[in-house]
């Protein structure tokens, strides 16, 4: 190569151009490819995202046309909890799984008329003359905390303490001592027309009595005690049976869901031994509904111990809540002494879950039967002895000539002397009378005359008829009623009193004609009624002699109460000292004539006693959605992360009995997890 020929440095150059135009060539193809390929995946990821919205579409219509509400042994999807959406999208399938959402929404409110919920936390309907409406007492310096509206139709004295709501307070008296609320406390309220003070007059559960329960054996300490629903009329066999020295000691009282009606008649009943009408609570735990565990998952049966409060399942974190209604009447009582109770109500769309109630009408009446023969089972030596003759008080006799002067007897025996219709059981016994109609011609006192009864089924026993000495014939009144203690009260009790055998026996020393015309039976019973609560527990002022609380507890020795529902006694008193409690006391309000209210210093809980819950949107059940999908595939099984996730409430008129095809779904929350 010659000096200064520039023909290498030309190639030189070219090779340097190739190699750039090269590079910057692969470099804009691998953009381009890469580019591809990211529009391929965004393809492919949008794809997937319209797959899983389309799933849970699909999912949220079968819900809207169904009836799932979440109820015991019930599935999202008909026969399962997964909605299986074979081939979906053309080769792809999905899957969409669903689980009730523990945090159920249950008040529905959109009056004060229409609310399954009372309008105020605390509202005494007493305007009695020396009585309180509310009085509570507290720790010198601490706040005795409510939730809700505060409404006394009389005053309010915090004896000790304050009385601090997050809502509105009322007192048509006066108010001693510190009341807080919001707004301010209007006391001496007067009488201002205020919905929020009326009674609403909520009805029970039972409009008659519930068959008559007798109280299940008591033999085994630590054991669960099951009650059945029905009507209780014996308060010191159930205290017996729940007291610390019992053959049942530290056991489960568990009262199954129903409605339990408490009408005690120790103090009027001697086959229920003696005794106040006062049912004490002095060992173990009393759960009354449906029993759950720790989690809130229904059991078979409470354990022993029960875990209290928490026990029973509550109709404030469950719109298919069961529970118990117990309906105090008459003078009946509680008391919570040395042991625990927790009473669940039943939920429900239209109305407060009742747990306790106290009944403001009905009345018990006698019902009087006069029993006759309706057959002659043997007439002994007595001529015309016949039901037409013996049945009627009527003058057509039955007759015995004697003609000897010695000792002779007869008997003539009369059956039937059924009750025109079945006596219930747990009716008492008020009188039982033989109506005797005889007399002798020879007017002699001398003659043993007597009535042997033998009820069907039962024990027979004689009673004496006396004898005169004249020759006209007499009626006699014999009492046969054994004190209510004997054989016919208790058949009576019992409710299986069908009839008698009736056998009057004259033995007489002397000659003459023995003159029957009738025999019968006058019966007087008590049946079961709904009474309206009396006595003690409505009488006034709360405090004085002869007044008393129709629930209390006696909590230096320990006792707790829950009641998990509304409590409703508006013509007595509820009287409640805490100490040691871990949670709200009376969830859902207490409606009552005065409430009275002592908290120890070691109560600890700072929360609200005594609540409503509040006003929510109007839905009772929500549910998570959750899209699975499966590519290229005929069939889906759900695995792995799921493509999206929704969570969405149902709404219904009647959460109760969803209506298919009129069910509003709302979206609470919509995520996709890709």
């Amino acid at each position: 190569m010659k000096r200064g020929d520039d023909s290498g440095a030309a190639l030189i150059l070219v090779l340097i151009v190739v190699t750039v135009l090269g590079l910057v060539l692969g470099t804009l193809l691998s953009i381009t490819d890469t580019s591809l390929r990211t529009t391929l995946a965004l393809r492919d990821q949008a794809s997937a995202a319209y797959e899983a919205d389309g799933a849970v579409q699909a999912a949220i219509n079968n819900l809207r046309n169904g009836s799932y509400n979440a109820a015991a042994g019930q599935h999202c999807f008909e026969a399962t909890d997964t909605l299986a959406l074979n081939t979906f999208s053309g080769a792809d399938s999905a899957a969409v799984t669903c689980t009730a959402d523990p945090a159920k929404v249950l008040i529905q409110c959109p009056s004060l008329s229409s609310c399954n919920r009372p309008g105020t936390a605390i509202l005494t309907l007493g305007r009695v003359a020396g009585e309180d409406g509310v009085n509570i007492t507290q720790p010198t310096g601490s706040a005795f905390n409510v939730h809700g509206v505060v409404f006394s139709n009389s005053n309010i004295n915090m004896v000790k303490g304050s009385l601090v709501t997050n809502a509105a307070a009322y007192a048509r008296g006066a108010c001693a001592g510190t009341v807080t609320s919001t707004p301010a406390a209007q006391c001496n309220y007067g009488n201002t027309a205020n919905p929020l003070g009326n009674d609403p007059g909520y009805a029970a559960t039972i409009s008659t009595v519930p068959a008559h329960q007798n109280l299940p054996a008591c033999t085994t300490a630590n054991s669960v005690v099951k009650f059945m629903p029905g009507y209780y009329d014996d308060a010191v066999g159930l205290s017996a049976m729940m007291a610390g020295n019992s053959s049942c000691k530290h056991s489960t009282w568990w009262f199954t869901p129903g409605t339990y009606y408490f009408d005690f008649h120790n103090s009027t009943n001697p086959l229920l031994g003696s005794g106040s009408d006062l049912w004490t609570v002095n060992d173990g735990y009393l759960v009354a509904g449906t029993p759950v565990n720790a989690a809130g998952g229904i059991i078979a049966q409470p354990p022993v111990p029960a875990a209290i409060p928490g026990s029973c399942d509550n109709p404030i974190n469950d719109a298919h809540a069961v529970g118990v209604q117990f309906v105090f009447g008459g003078d009946s009582q509680l008391a919570v002494k040395a042991g625990q109770a927790e009473i669940c109500g039943t939920y429900s769309a239209n109305k407060p879950p009742i747990a306790v109630y106290g009944l403001t009408s009905g009345t018990e009446t006698n019902t009087t039967n006069t029993l006759k023969a309706t057959s002659v089972v043997s007439a002994g030596n007595f001529t015309n002895a016949t039901v037409a003759s013996l049945s009627n008080v009527d003058g057509n006799l039955a007759t015995w000539v004697n003609n000897s002067n010695g000792n002779q007897s007869t008997t003539v025996t009369l059956g039937g002397y059924g009750p025109p219709a079945a006596i219930p059981a747990g009716s008492v016994l008020k009188s039982a009378q033989l109506r005797v109609v005889h007399g002798n011609t020879a007017g002699s006192a001398m003659d043993n005359l007597s009535v042997k009864i033998t009820p069907t089924g039962g024990t027979a026993y004689t009673a004496t008829v006396p004898s005169y000495g004249d020759n006209v014939l007499h009626t006699d009144l014999i009492d046969v009623s054994q004190g209510g203690t004997g054989t016919l009260a208790q058949q009576v009790y019992n409710g299986t009193f069908t009839g008698a055998q009736l056998a009057y026996t004259a033995a007489v020393k002397h000659k003459g004609t023995e003159q029957l015309d009738s025999v019968q039976l006058d019966l007087t019973y008590t049946p079961p009624a709904l009474r309206a609560q009396n006595g003690c527990v409505t009488a006034t002022p709360y405090g004085s002699g002869g007044t008393c609380a129709v629930v209390t507890t006696i909590n230096n020795s320990g006792g707790l109460i829950y009641v998990q529902g509304t409590t409703y006694t508006p013509a007595a008193v509820l009287d409640i000292t805490l100490n040691n409690a871990t949670e709200q006391v009376f969830r859902f309000g207490v409606i009552a004539r005065s409430l009275w209210v002592k908290e120890t210093g070691s109560f600890g809980y700072t929360g609200p006693v005594i609540e409503v819950p509040d006003d929510a949107p109007g839905f009772v059940l929500s549910v998570f959605l959750s899209a699975y999908l499966c590519p290229n595939s005929a069939t889906c099984t759900p695995s792995g992360a799921p493509a999206l996730t929704a969570r969405v409430a149902i709404v219904d008129a009647d959460p109760t009995t969803p209506t298919p095809g009129r069910r509003q779904i709302s979206v609470l929350s919509w995520s996709s997890k890709r």
